[in-house]
This record gives C-alpha cells, sequence and structure tokens, in this order.
C-alpha cells in the first residue's frame, strides 16, 4: 500500500476543512482591529460568516463527489472547449467519489463515508449559524476553527478502517470539542462542563487505547507474516482475518469489550453516560447541539465500522435461545440504556438536561439497528444498516433545531428550564410551532421522521431476533410522551411570565427551518433517500 498523488481528491473534503479552520484563524488576526463591543462584534461576524461559506463549498463538493445527484458526462468532440474543460474537471472530482480501496488501509471512501461527511459537515453550517447569533466570544478565530477541526476529526472517524486512524480522528474531534464546551470560562457552568467533559474523555481514551493493543497483540500473534511480507496488525480487516483463525479467543472478546467502551463513553450509554446531563447544560447551547448531534453520529459510526469489520467472528446473537457475542451485550446495554434515559428524563425541570438524558435514550434506540448485524441474512444487515443511519441523519436534524430553539430562548429571557418556555405562543408563534414539530418527531409521533426512524430501528432488532429489547424501546416510546408533551404544555397551556416577544435572530432562525423542514421531508417521504442509504451499507467487512 502506497499513497498515490490520484487518492488527494478521495481526501478533499478534510484537506478542505483543515485549510479552512487555518484560514478562519489567520484572517481572525488581521480583524484584531479595535477593542471595543462594537469591534468585537464585527470581528465575531467575519470570523462565523468565512467559516460558513467555506463550509457550504465543502458541503457541495462532498455532495458533487457523492453522485447522489448527477455524473459528470464524458465531453464529445463537438463539446464547446469551456464546457469540456468543466466536465473533465467535474470526472476528476468525481474520480474521488465512493469506491476504490482505502487509503493505506486506513482512509475508506465508501458510501458510508460520504452520507457521513455530509451530515457532519451540514451539522457544522447549522451549528456555525447557531454560534452567528450567541453571545460574542472573546476569540471568534479559535472557536470557529474548532468546530472545522472537530468536524474534520468526525470525518475521519467515519471513514477509519483501522486502529490508529480511528484513535487520532476521535481525538482530534474530541479534543476540539472539550476545549468549546469550556469555552466561556468565566461561567461555572461552562468551566465545569468542560473539565468534566475532558476528565470522562481521558478516561474512555485509556479504555479505548488499551483495546486497540489487545486487538493489536491478538492480530499479531495469530496472522504471522509468511513469506517475508509482515501483516499491518491494526487494519481492521486483518483482524477480522485473525478472529476467523481463532473465533473463540478470550483475548479478542476483552480487546473487543474494551473498544466498546471506549467508544460507548463517546456516544453516552449507559453505563458510560453520566458526564452528558453536566456538559449538555453547562456548555454554551450552539456546542451542546454539535455534541449531541454530530460527535454522537460520528461516534456511533465507527463504532458500527469497528463491530462488522475488525470484530465480525463474534458478532453473536441477542435472542435469549443463542445469546453471545457483541450482539448480545449491544442488546443488554441498549435495554438499559432506553430505560434509564427515558425514566430519567421524567423529573427533570431544566429543559437541556431533560434533552440530555432524552438523548441517552434515544442513544439505546440505535443500537437496536446494529443488533440485526447477528442476522444471517444480507437483506436484513442492510435493512438494519439503512435504518442506522437514517436514525442518526434524522435525530442529528432533529435536535439541532430543539437545541437552537433553546438557545432562541436563552438568549432572549436569560434562562432554559421548562418554565422559560411558558406562553412561547404568545410571545413568538413561529418559534412556539417549530419547536413542537421538532419535539413531537423526538418522542416519535406519525407521520414526522421521527417515527420512521423508530419504526425503522424496532424492525432491525425485532429481525436481529431482540424481542424484548424491542418490546421495552417501544414501552419507553410512550413513557417518553409525557416529558416530551411537557414542552407543548409550557409553550401552549402555562401563562406567560411576560407579554414581551421572544425575537428570532436571522441566523437562528434559518437554522431552526431548515431543521423543520427537514424533519418534515423526512417524514413525509423517507424512500427518497433510502436507496441512498442502503448503499452506505457496502462497508469493507460486510
Amino acid at each position: 500500500m502506497s499513497f498515490q498523488i490520484t487518492d488527494i481528491p478521495r481526501l478533499l473534503p478534510e484537506l478542505m476543512l483543515l485549510a479552512l479552520a487555518l484560514l478562519v484563524l489567520g484572517t481572525d488576526v488581521l480583524e484584531r482591529w479595535g477593542s471595543d463591543a462594537e469591534s468585537q462584534i464585527e470581528r465575531g461576524k467575519a470570523a462565523g460568516q468565512l467559516t460558513a461559506i467555506g463550509l457550504v463549498f465543502v458541503f457541495v463538493v462532498g455532495l458533487i463527489q457523492s453522485k447522489y445527484l448527477f455524473a459528470f458526462p464524458e465531453p464529445t468532440a463537438n463539446t464547446n472547449g469551456l464546457v469540456a474543460y468543466l466536465l473533465a474537471l467535474g470526472r476528476n472530482l468525481q474520480a474521488g467519489g465512493p469506491g476504490g480501496d482505502p487509503i493505506l488501509g486506513a482512509f475508506a471512501t465508501d458510501n458510508l463515508t460520504m452520507i457521513a461527511r455530509l451530515t457532519f459537515v451540514a451539522a457544522a453550517f447549522l451549528t456555525t449559524l447557531l454560534a452567528l447569533d450567541y453571545r460574542p466570544s472573546g476569540n471568534p478565530g479559535e472557536f470557529y476553527a474548532l468546530i472545522l477541526f472537530s468536524t474534520a476529526g468526525m470525518n475521519f472517524m467515519a471513514s477509519a478502517s483501522e486502529l490508529i486512524m480511528a484513535y487520532l480522528s476521535l481525538e482530534l474531534s474530541s479534543i476540539s470539542l472539550y476545549i468549546l464546551a469550556g469555552y466561556f470560562r468565566n461561567e461555572r457552568t461552562s468551566a465545569e462542563a468542560g473539565i468534566k467533559y475532558f476528565l470522562f474523555g481521558a478516561l474512555s481514551s485509556g479504555i479505548l487505547l488499551y483495546g486497540m493493543s489487545l486487538a493489536y497483540g491478538f492480530t499479531a500473534s495469530v496472522n504471522r507474516s509468511g513469506g517475508g511480507q509482515p501483516i499491518i496488525a491494526t487494519l481492521f480487516s486483518e483482524i477480522a482475518k485473525a478472529g476467523a483463525t481463532s473465533p473463540n479467543s478470550a483475548l479478542l472478546t476483552l480487546a473487543m469489550i474494551f473498544v466498546l467502551a471506549g467508544i460507548g463513553y463517546k456516544v453516552a450509554v449507559v453505563p458510560f453516560h453520566s458526564w452528558s446531563p453536566d456538559v449538555y447544560q453547562g456548555a454554551p447551547t450552539p456546542i451542546t447541539a454539535f455534541i449531541s448531534t454530530a460527535s454522537k453520529s460520528a461516534g456511533f459510526i465507527l463504532l458500527y465500522r469497528v463491530l462488522v469489520t475488525a470484530f465480525p467472528s463474534i458478532a453473536g446473537s441477542p435472542s435469549l435461545s443463542a445469546f453471545g457475542g457483541w450482539t448480545s451485550l449491544l442488546a443488554i446495554i441498549a435495554l438499559v440504556t432506553v430505560v434509564f434515559g427515558n425514566l430519567s428524563a421524567l423529573p427533570q425541570k431544566n429543559a437541556k438536561r431533560l434533552l440530555a438524558y432524552s438523548s441517552i435514550g434515544h442513544a439505546g434506540f440505535v443500537l437496536l439497528a446494529i443488533l440485526v448485524w447477528s442476522s444471517s441474512s444480507q437483506t436484513d444487515r442492510t435493512f438494519g444498516s439503512a435504518s442506522l443511519i437514517y436514525y442518526l441523519i434524522v435525530y442529528t436534524v432533529t435536535n439541532l433545531g430543539a437545541f437552537g430553539a433553546l438557545a432562541v430562548i436563552r438568549e432572549a429571557v436569560g434562562g432554559d428550564d421548562l418554565s422559560d418556555l411558558n406562553g412561547l405562543w404568545r410571545r413568538n408563534i413561529s418559534l412556539a410551532l417549530m419547536l413542537t414539530v421538532l419535539v413531537l418527531s423526538l418522542a416519535g409521533v406519525p407521520p414526522l421522521s421521527g417515527f420512521w426512524a423508530k419504526f425503522f430501528v424496532f424492525m432491525a432488532g425485532y429481525q436481529g431476533g431482540a424481542l424484548l429489547v424491542v418490546a421495552v424501546a417501544v414501552a419507553m416510546t410512550i413513557v417518553s410522551l409525557y416529558y416530551y408533551l411537557g414542552f407543548l404544555k409550557a409553550m401552549w397551556m402555562n401563562p406567560a411570565k411576560s407579554t414581551e416577544p421572544v425575537r428570532t435572530p436571522r441566523n437562528m432562525n434559518v437554522t431552526l427551518i431548515a431543521a423543520t423542514v427537514l424533519v418534515l421531508l423526512l417524514g413525509l417521504f423517507p424512500n427518497v433517500v433510502w436507496n441512498i442509504l442502503s448503499q452506505a451499507t457496502l462497508v469493507a467487512g460486510r
């Protein structure tokens, strides 16, 4: 394996993100022409707008590369010179699209990578719009650059097919988010969120690294080099080969458990969830939205890649009749996570903290889609994998919108408790309507996209044989209606604390409208994206 010049287009979105981050940092230095409040606001707008424009370009490049909308035709002899040049440029760009072996065996450019790129870049764009109208940062260049570095890390996570690549990309994303969570260090809650996130993240990184070292040692000992050709024992594919040779190895099972625990911290599943309520509540609301959506989705995609491409030999089954393997372990975690997350959300009075526990419950739902890997049917596996990605996309869009609405409310009234939503319809009817749609989608009310997301993962869990987990998940969905309807009660039935209108800033309004429209469209027309999502299941280890 060697790096070729033709591999550069395959890395183009990630390279653009890193270059954009450096550009934002560099241009922010030139904006330091004044220290008064007005100059600081202008400086923040300049950094945020440059970030947003750059993310649009990255998204367009990623969309063109994916070939999901169109493919550039080959120029003919009669094609105009300029048109021929543009077609050739487009074809060269799309040559870096889905397909081919992983770059250096570590960076896969399949459909799963393409969809993950578009999801994370779109989430970063909406987060940037939220931050533009949020309270000004003392160092806006650093703030937005960290969002870009974190997004690049998430892209690398979703495409990782090798242990070192997976670990470094996870750290690139996580370290950026640690700083962003505690960015307003003069606020006690923000500083506390940053410290807690860092401490738990450092612990999880150590656990993950230990599990990876065990997997490396197991692979190196089983797949010994032959004919003078040494193996690369950190490749997921090599770990899978070693597992097929010795599937009952206790060392392989132990490695899988530590890897699962390390990534479990990142996605906040029980019992690795304790950091998330405090971090979600204390971090700046736009960053909370980013952590709870894009970061969690990247963690689940990495978990999916690792389990199905590195440990397929010990998948086992989640059914009670043939209990064993990592699907059984995931079934237990999913069961506990769904119950704990939804029951813990019931007594919450702070809206951000309530959504934090709700996110824990949703993490349990997501795990249901991975359980179908125990099925011997490729059709079932394809359905389960597509359900996983659909759920992550819907969850990302919906939660970004919900936290965006809370950011508007916090900026207007100075708090984000449920009581701060009282009588919102009298103060901003459009904001109340959009938040209602987003909350009902989180609750899984038809015909919104949240309903189809839950329906698909429930079907995947059923096909995987996890009948008990699915039954409990359905029951917890009904329980969740209680606290989700608490949002609606506060907004539409409780008397308003004040008659002063709640103003929605322009950029935040764009985010809320985009999220609401996507929630409606993905719910009304889920089949539009289903075929594309089904292609994303074509990962190396299937």
